[in-house]
């Protein structure tokens, strides 16, 4: 099993995956994706080794470092902080491309961290190439409250597999092998978008790296193994490299990433480490803002977010769908004023792992109650919104000692022939589309569900006449957060669906606290939610500050009496 972590340091996050059993050894990606695209060597590598691979600064889920300008010393001196926080003993390093640049420099700057380097890819342009391929190499692709940002970074991407450098669409730039299949494309259109607002200074760092990775190779000490696919564009730089030491050596792999992953495994294998793995127990503790860590849930990974002191009053946040707790991120910061407010992506949503197949509410509520465990708390006021009210619920009725009072923002409460139709059309399935249509259609069909309810009924009668923000960065990120979970999104709002949340809403009592928040679809059953308990105070909320005077109110309130 891939683990998945948040390592907090001054300043910064830093997230990476851990996987397997053995001596520890370090894994570092290429720009401008991240760590996922190393998952075949951690399948790999994790039969024999610890391994740990990191999101680079500015990459996947890490903080950026600070500045506009960034040398490649930079980089390595940031890993030799990360390595050094989680006590990890000197050990081999992998990095490919952008990695290979900062494994190097490591290699020269911290020698005593490693015990040796395998690298792929080390890029080594001249500065006439440097003009020639990098001018607008970098170029921004800003969002757009229309949307244009999908074909215009799918087009990008699916040229980055047909020229280097993708720019320079001249027949004496074409790539050397077929053209990558749409998931490819897909995968390297996400981590893009994870990384678009930061992703510069550190590529074009790696990318600018050239004489400096000529003195940084005579100047390394360690035993090395250099590498590259015939295919890899920086095959050809292989030959730039110095004169190299008896315990470093060039090694071509031909086309076979295969044998690339097992030349990385010898390796390894020849260098040992000077330790056990460090362990990496995750701490949820206070936080003066918003914090992420992930811990163990029922169905693998389980993404969290929170706010708050830890000896304030506990208070479990569950998100509406489609999305995650991202999408709610400024209320729990405000709610973390008063209370330890923990909100994790549900399982299937956001970044947690999903269910197998598809969960009921029961197995969402064994997560929670796992969750509850695990924090070491006893019980906790919950707050339930849109279609995780169903879950809510479910948690108030089924272990009312674990719930020591509830408020509902929206409930799902069709009637039978609309739930039938709900459960048919509200959330499709997001296949890859070789010309990259799902992303402009997924983000089409959430701007439809600020627009329509259902999103999918496109009539006059349906329209929600509400005042909604239509700007390019909340629907982007809003996208994004669904396209992370793209084959189980839906996951959480058909066990809502499936749920007679009306007759277990009967069988809890005070205290219950009703919110209407008109913004949320769900609120179009607020009426019959209402009449089905008249004895629960009914309050309109509009943004996280009502949020946070409304439960404070009715809840300081219920724990005088």
């Amino acid at each position: 099993m891939i683990t998945r972590h948040f390592l907090h340091l001054p300043g910064r996050q830093v997230h990476f995956l851990r996987s397997g059993d053995g001596p520890p050894v370090v894994l570092i990606h290429s720009s401008p994706a991240n760590v996922w695209l190393l998952e075949k060597e951690i399948e790999r590598l994790c039969r024999q080794f610890t391994v740990f691979a990191f999101d680079t600064p500015g990459f996947g889920l890490s903080d950026p470092l600070p500045g506009t300008v960034l040398e490649v010393a930079d980089l390595a001196d940031a890993l030799a902080e990360t390595l050094e926080a989680l006590g990890m003993p000197a050990c081999p390093i992998f990095g490919t491309h952008t990695g290979a640049a900062i494994a190097l420099e490591f290699g020269v700057r911290h020698p005593a961290r490693a015990t040796g380097l395998v690298l792929d890819g080390v890029p080594v342009f001249t500065d006439d190439e440097c003009q020639r391929f990098f001018g607008d190499y970098f170029r921004s692709l800003p969002l757009d409250d229309l949307g244009s940002q999908y074909s215009a970074t799918w087009t990008r991407f699916r040229d980055q597999s047909i020229w280097f450098p993708w720019s320079v669409r001249v027949p004496a730039h074409l790539n050397p092998y077929d053209l990558g299949p749409p998931h490819s494309t897909h995968l390297w259109v996400s981590m893009y978008f994870e990384a678009a607002d930061h992703y510069t200074p550190a590529y074009r760092a790696a990318s600018y790296y050239g004489e400096k990775a000529v003195v940084a190779a005579s100047a390394l000490t360690l035993p090395t193994v250099y590498t590259a696919t015939e295919t890899d564009m920086l095959y050809p730089h292989l030959e730039r490299l110095p004169a190299l030491k008896p315990s470093q050596s060039i090694e071509p792999i031909a086309s076979s990433y295969e044998r690339k992953r097992e030349l990385i495994a010898d390796s390894f294998a020849r260098y040992g480490a000077a330790g056990p793995a460090p362990l990496t127990t995750p701490v949820i503790g206070s936080s003066a803002g918003l914090a992420r860590q992930f811990v163990r849930g029922t169905a693998g990974n389980l993404h969290l977010r929170w706010a708050g002191q830890r000896n304030a009053p506990p208070l479990l946040v569950l998100h509406d769908a489609p999305g995650s707790s991202e999408q709610i991120a400024p209320l729990i910061e405000e709610l973390g004023k008063a209370n330890f407010a923990i909100a994790p992506d549900l399982p299937g949503c956001g970044e947690s792992d999903r269910f197998a197949t598809q969960p009921t509410v029961h197995d969402y509520v064994a997560d929670l109650l796992a969750l509850l465990d695990t924090l070491d708390l006893g019980s906790a006021r919950v707050l339930g919104i849109g279609f995780g009210s169903s879950i809510a619920v479910e948690l108030a009725r089924r272990a009312p000692n674990r719930v020591d009072a509830l408020a509902l923002c929206g409930l799902a409460w069709p009637d039978v022939a609309e739930r039938a139709e709900l459960v048919a059309r509200i959330a499709p399935e997001i296949g890859i589309e070789p010309d990259g249509a799902h992303w402009y259609r997924t983000w089409l069909m959430l701007r439809d569900w600020q627009v329509y309810w259902p999103w999918f009924d496109r009539r006059q009668n349906t329209l929600r006449r509400i005042d909604a923000d239509f700007s390019a960065r909340p629907l982007h990120r809003w996208t994004m957060d669904v396209m992370r979970a793209r084959t189980s999104y839906h996951h959480l709002i058909h066990a809502a669906l499936a749920h007679d949340a009306a007759a277990a809403l009967q069988e809890i009592g005070p205290p219950l606290l009703l919110l209407q928040d008109r913004g949320r679809p769900l609120s179009a059953y607020d009426a019959a939610l209402a009449a089905s308990r008249p004895d629960a105070p009914f309050v309109v909320v509009a943004d996280p500050a009502d949020y946070a005077v409304a439960l404070a109110a009715r809840w300081l309130a219920s724990s005088a009496a």
